[in-house]
């Protein structure tokens, strides 16, 4: 199951750097049906580690990929790199309106 925090974290940031209605957006929202392609998922993980510190890796075998993944399955990726600083930072993010900088 998706850690919530890193599920809002990242609904905010899709918010903000993709437009979206947060409204549409929860664990199961499949990224593809987004209209979010492999690209958009890369930029989204650049995203989050230029806004979280956390170093997640673009290379990594067990990246979700493919036309199912859903921002939960991404959740669950990131949350494999974050540690109690970056916790903390995600806490922050989450909890900002989704229009606004963190």
């Amino acid at each position: 199951m998706a850690d919530q925090l890193i599920v809002d974290a990242l609904v905010r940031l899709i918010v903000r750097h993709f437009e979206m209605d947060p409204e549409q957006l929860n664990a199961d929202s499949n990224l593809q049906h987004l209209g979010l392609d492999s690209i958009a998922l890369a930029e989204l993980l650049v995203v989050v580690e230029e806004e979280t510190g956390i170093d997640v890796p673009l290379t990594d075998e067990s990246m979700p990929a493919g036309s199912e993944v859903t921002i939960g399955a991404v959740a669950d990726y990131v949350a494999r790199f974050a540690d109690d600083s970056t916790r903390a930072v995600l806490h922050t993010l989450a909890a900002a309106p989704a229009d606004v900088d963190a």
